[in-house]
């Protein structure tokens, strides 16, 4: 396993989870009915605590060269989206696209995103329905003038129940 030198999150309003306001806000959002939840929170909580990361507030993509910028020059930055692209208008979708391959004429630079059929630029999506009910699992991988773009899977309820794709 690579070894993470570096943690940017990036949010209109970020939430500290190392605050003991704020995650207290975050528990009293969830479920009194739903016990694997707070199990989950807590968890994700306690890692945060234990690698804190740096939030960047503000839109993404303004914030994102700060974001880059906060990663060590020798270190290959991989950002994550995860159903954040479909807030985003085509026009903002493309032009998320092409802050990374801004970042990857100076440096390469890696995408995983699980968003739904059609939503991240450039990922197949192997002919899917958008509407559909899942989402597809891509990774790009943007180095000066190349973008390497492939799903590697299918995802529904949100990451719940995976289908990774195999051969490629």
């Amino acid at each position: 396993m690579p070894e993470v030198v570096a943690r940017v999150g990036v949010d209109p309003d970020p939430v500290d989870v190392t605050d003991a306001d704020e995650a207290r806000w975050l528990r009293a959002c969830l479920p009194p009915d739903r016990p694997e939840q707070r199990a989950r929170l807590e968890a994700e909580t306690a890692l945060a605590a234990a690698a804190p990361p740096v939030l960047l507030k503000g839109d993404a993509l303004e914030v994102l060269p700060e974001a880059f910028a906060r990663v060590p020059p020798d270190a290959l930055p991989v950002v994550t989206t995860t159903w954040a692209l479909s807030d985003l208008p085509l026009e903002g979708r493309l032009r998320f696209f092409h802050r990374l391959d801004e970042t990857a004429a100076h440096r390469p630079v890696a995408w995983v995103s699980a968003e739904g059929v059609g939503v991240a630029p450039a990922i197949p999506t192997f002919g899917d329905r958008r509407a559909s009910g899942h989402s597809i699992i891509g990774l790009a991988l943007l180095d000066h003038s190349t973008v390497r773009t492939e799903a590697v899977g299918r995802c529904w309820s949100r990451g719940r129940l995976l289908s990774w794709l195999t051969g490629s």
